[in-house]
């Protein structure tokens, strides 16, 4: 399998099959222009527009759910507007554990398939061992990627790859 990095076409396809865990239902054609807004008809949206994607394909991992509690807690308000998370539970689980954190409806959180469609596109399954993955998409190409998150610095990590890549923006 071809590894994704940096520059590299950001795979479009896989987002309409990704299941939204407040609603239970598909993504579909629609929901993927709001999650991979450069796939969208809509003009008003700003080229610089990104999204930033932390993916987990371990199931029930509480690294997952610490980094959305951290993420939370520890980011500005105009990245939580462009974070969400992709994890392999089902719908359901991610309800319960939004609703024992007081988190119901406050995070975007999305159910990858069974046969983890999306992170396979994306390449985020890892060679050796799974772990999460964070990606920041940005005119249909991948701006910046962080392999093997660390649990610990996300936030921090999220952050610097923000200003990094409008840092790269710039110049």
């Amino acid at each position: 399998m071809d590894r994704i990095f940096e520059g590299d076409p950001a795979p479009t396809d896989c987002f309409e099959n990704l299941v939204d865990s407040n609603t239970g239902n598909k993504v579909a054609k629609k929901g993927a222009g709001r999650l991979a807004p450069w796939i969208s008809n809509d003009l008003s949206i700003d080229e610089n527009d990104y999204r930033v994607v932390v993916c987990d394909p371990r199931k029930q991992s509480m690294g997952f759910h610490q980094a959305i509690t951290d993420s939370y807690g520890g980011l500005p308000k105009d990245i939580k507007d462009r974070l969400y998370f992709i994890n392999s539970d089902t719908p359901a689980e991610n309800r319960r554990w939004m609703k024992k954190t007081g988190m119901l409806n406050n995070v975007d959180i999305y159910c990858d398939t069974e046969d983890m469609d999306w992170m396979k596109s994306y390449s985020a399954l890892g060679e050796n061992r799974w772990s999460m993955t964070m990606f920041i998409l940005r005119r249909g190409k991948v701006a910046k990627l962080a392999r093997d998150l660390d649990i610990y610095n996300c936030s921090k990590t999220i952050i610097n790859a923000v200003k990094s890549m409008k840092n790269d923006q710039i110049g």
